[in-house]
């Protein structure tokens, strides 16, 4: 546990110190205060263009740090052997996957945290009440991100850092259009094409029980226990990701 939290630790402030992490941070907030003017140019309210547009960049500015962070870090030091460094001393390799994920995972959610803080001023300008929904749509983005980041580590233990985003982005579309593969599937006459469809439904996780970006900005209710449940979801899940993590790099010669 000592070794894990000092794995931890150490790769919290790795990445801290990036400034290509501030970057991405800066165009985010940019983005959403440009976005206030966007009401002026829609025919819905300028409280519901926010909403939208918000949620909107906050999910991909999460996917860009999940992608930085992970394959980033993981992949390079993985790419340049300077995980050697750590393995060879008596630390065993799930602590090592284990720190790394927590420590990628704080950073993430202070980042995150400071993007929905100019999520949340914004809204307040703009005279509007804060619902929970909002409040629920940013938890459950965070989850999807901590998601990422166990894909971004799971991609980088067998592959090259290149390989690993692309990867990880083409994990992100695919969880979202998730439901369009089962879709596909009932329209294919192939058995061939259908079971492959069903298992790709089945393996990938939906990436839209994260989404609720729609019933935000619609005032729309989110059913009893959805959020729970999403989030039960997103933990079990990127707990799998992790243990698929481990057994890989277990195995790895490095």
């Amino acid at each position: 546990m000592k070794t894990t939290l000092t794995i931890a630790v150490n790769t919290f402030r790795e990445t801290i110190r990036n400034k290509v992490l501030y970057n991405i941070l800066l165009v985010a907030a940019v983005a959403l205060l440009l976005s206030l003017s966007f009401g002026d140019l829609s025919i819905f309210s300028r409280a519901q263009v926010m909403a939208d547009f918000g949620l909107a960049t906050m999910s991909l500015t999460g996917l860009l740090l999940a992608i930085f962070i992970g394959v980033g870090l993981l992949g390079m030091e993985l790419a340049n052997k300077t995980v050697y460094g750590v393995i060879s001393r008596p630390v065993s390799r799930a602590s090592f996957i284990i720190g790394k994920f927590s420590g990628l995972c704080v950073t993430l959610l202070i980042n995150f945290l400071a993007i929905a803080l100019v999520f949340f001023l914004s809204i307040r300008f703009l005279g509007v009440t804060l619902q929970s929904t909002v409040l629920y749509a940013v938890l459950l983005l965070g989850i999807e991100m901590a998601l990422i980041v166990a894909a971004s580590i799971f991609f980088s233990t067998f592959t090259s850092p290149t390989l690993a985003a692309i990867f990880t982005v083409g994990f992100y579309i695919a969880g979202h259009l998730n439901d369009l593969l089962d879709i596909g599937a009932e329209q294919q006459n192939s058995p061939v094409w259908q079971f492959l469809l069903k298992t790709l439904h089945y393996i990938l996780p939906n990436l839209e029980h994260f989404n609720i970006r729609t019933r935000v900005v619609y005032g729309l209710a989110i059913p009893d226990r959805f959020v729970a449940e999403a989030t039960l979801y997103g933990i079990l899940y990127t707990v799998l990701l992790l243990l698929l993590s481990v057994l890989i790099f277990s195995r790895k010669d490095v």
